[in-house]
């Protein structure tokens, strides 16, 4: 018995010796840009996205976007229930190679996954705590995100969600999403909806976001000029 429990004890203590060393080999330097399809004023732009992690990356825990003010977000009611308003693509590592227990340098074989956004009704205790809307970022079968728009034109735009965790997706990953100019209609009168509309002054606008390490206290930030022109 005391043979069997030192036997368990060791391989416990090996398992978690190579977690502890595949968390010291990490670190947190994700890229982000932000691009604007129209850049004049009053214009009513597709909203992209690229995010990068590479593979000694910290996984992503949150994701938090900033819209300088000026700019205008279509609310809830304007748009129905599922209705598309965006899209992208995803390439992620997945499989085995990519759970806490296998050493870090295990093959990490990556996939394209296609990804949609879908306009979600508010829930009450969203709409009382002042969410504006809801874009639904769909990846499945990997992942869901319910990002929450809050603010207004006058005080800006915080756009907030969180993947859930997964130990059998990991970094590298690359995202390419799309907030479209339109939404693509999907219910009566809804048609043709601009989601994202430019502000009306030309100038020099910064957009920002915080990027929180899903396996330590990191946040990356990141500022981009974007010039809106007349």
């Amino acid at each position: 018995m005391k043979k069997l429990r030192l036997l368990t004890l060791v391989a416990v203590g090996l398992v978690f010796g190579l977690i502890g060393t595949a968390f010291a080999d990490q670190t947190f330097a994700p890229k982000f840009t932000v691009e604007l399809s129209d850049t004049k004023v009053k214009g009513n732009p597709d909203l992209s996205f690229h995010l990068e992690f590479a593979r000694e990356d910290e996984e992503i825990g949150n994701f938090i976007g900033y819209l300088p003010k000026g700019f205008k977000v279509a609310p809830d009611e304007a748009i129905a229930e599922d209705t598309v308003i965006g899209g992208g693509d995803i390439n992620i590592a997945a499989g085995p190679g990519c759970h806490p227990s296998f050493p870090s340098d295990d093959p990490r074989p990556s996939i394209p996954v296609g990804a949609e956004f879908l306009e979600k009704d508010r829930t009450d205790d969203e709409a009382d705590a002042g969410v504006h809307s809801v874009w639904f970022l769909d990846i499945e079968p990997l992942n869901r995100v319910r990002l929450l728009v809050t603010g207004s034109p006058k005080t800006g735009w915080k756009i907030e969600g969180a993947p859930s965790p997964s130990d059998f997706t990991c970094n590298p990953l690359i995202v390419d999403l799309t907030i479209n100019a339109k939404s693509s209609g999907g219910g009566e009168g809804d048609a043709d909806v601009p989601i994202v509309t430019n502000a009306k002054k030309a100038k020099n606008y910064k957009f920002m976001a915080d990027i929180v390490s899903q396996d330590s206290p990191s946040v990356a930030h990141f500022e981009q000029i974007i010039k809106l022109t007349k």
